[in-house]
């Protein structure tokens, strides 16, 4: 039996309204890519703390440790998910590290990490 998350608020498990924007067509332009248009979508998710192990797995790729989250999403179009976008939930602005996003489950697992510099997402 595998874990699902879909629809599950209470006490413990808090989901919380989210966003995630994605460049949905940007082009290379002399070599440098320009982003074009943006697409934002609704989603529920449920933040819990990394663990260890994922932690070290964002630390192996050399990326300066802020603050990781593990989400799982449980309501909205999550065959749209991947590793792509700029999430949006508790007023910060996170970007996906990991994403494991399989068909056949009804919840989909992303770790984030908070983005410094708030003021329009990843550089």
């Amino acid at each position: 039996m595998s874990l699902s998350m879909e629809g599950h608020i209470d006490d413990v498990f808090v989901s919380v309204a989210a966003s995630r924007t994605v460049s949905v067509d940007g082009q290379f332009v002399e070599g440098i890519w320009v982003p074009g248009a943006t697409e934002t979508n609704p989603y529920v998710v449920n933040i819990q703390q990394a663990s260890d192990r994922e932690v070290d797995f964002i630390r192996q790729g050399g990326e300066r440790i802020t603050d990781v989250r593990r989400i799982y999403i449980n309501q909205g179009e999550m065959q749209l998910i991947d590793q792509t976008g700029t999430w949006e939930f508790l007023g910060q602005q996170w970007k996906a590290t990991k994403c494991d996003n399989r068909y056949w489950r009804n919840y989909c697992k992303v770790i984030v990490m908070r983005i410094d510099d708030q003021s329009g997402g990843p550089a």
